[in-house]
């Protein structure tokens, strides 16, 4: 994945594009593009940053953060979106839109021009000379298609390249995992995930998709199980259950390759 760049100074419609939310790798709310633009440096509103975290060891790196743009725009939506590194090649991307209404959402992964992009739906293959990618997403009636834009490297000049843009919608809380595997151009390997119910050890109930929800990931001999919590589901007494995991957290993965099936690594509390 690669940022789109700047191409200009000038304050004309190109200027205006390549600084839109979709010229970006993040996440759309209802079609609004959230930014306003004044004049070549500056927006009509900004956003606030809030809930920054993050955790890195050996084995795994978690970065998240969220804003409050549509809140503030009156669409009554807080996005957050939390990246999981399971080193050395596996990337998580959990998108989380709190409401208490419908709303529509779009995602957009603009892919280096570099290598060729190949797939539909909810799988996408990105290839060069120097890596593979696989990339899979998960959400409740998610589309996808793959668009042209203008990649710019340098300033005044601009490229063709390829992006993916998914859509999907949701009344209330919504969430969106994509999994990206890099490999070797000649790897055959195939990513492969799946969706788990997560249940309560202590209350013996299943949780709601806005409470928990976990993801299995395989590829080669590599084989994962990541749990994110939407909100707060239990006190210290309790403990969830996905796939045979047992732990507590509000991000946790468990290598299940090592035979990892307690507590796992807790990226986040």
């Amino acid at each position: 994945l690669i940022d789109s760049g700047r191409f200009t100074y000038v304050f004309e419609r190109d200027r205006k594009a390549f600084k839109e939310v979709r010229a970006h790798n993040t996440v759309m709310v209802d079609n609004d593009d959230l930014y306003v633009c004044k004049d070549s440096w500056e927006c009509e509103k900004l956003t606030r940053a809030v809930n920054h975290r993050f955790y890195s060891n050996e084995s795994y790196g978690y970065a998240e953060g969220g804003h409050l743009g549509y809140i503030i725009d009156g669409l009554g939506v807080f996005t957050n979106r939390r990246v999981i590194f399971i080193k050395p090649d596996i990337l998580v991307i959990a998108d989380e839109f709190y409401a208490n209404k419908k709303h529509s959402y779009n995602q957009f992964f603009h892919f280096n021009n570099s290598g060729t992009l190949t797939g539909e739906n909810d799988y996408y293959v990105y290839k060069s000379t120097k890596v593979r990618a696989e990339l899979k997403m998960i959400s409740n009636n998610l589309t996808s298609k793959v668009e042209a834009y203008k990649l710019s490297r340098k300033y005044n000049k601009c490229e063709d390249a390829q992006l993916v843009e998914t859509s999907f919608s949701g009344d209330g809380f919504t969430s969106a995992f994509t999994v990206i595997s890099l490999s070797s151009p000649e790897s055959t390997n195939k990513l492969n995930i799946q969706k788990v119910p997560v249940k309560s050890n202590f209350k013996g109930i299943s949780f709601k998709d806005n409470q928990l929800e976990a993801v299995n990931i395989s590829v080669g001999e590599s084989f994962y199980t990541l749990v994110i919590a939407h909100e707060e589901f239990a006190s210290q007494t309790d403990t969830f259950l996905a796939d045979g995991c047992v732990g507590f957290g509000s991000a946790v993965v468990f290598n299940r390759s090592a035979g990892e099936t307690e507590i796992g690594t807790v990226l986040a509390w």
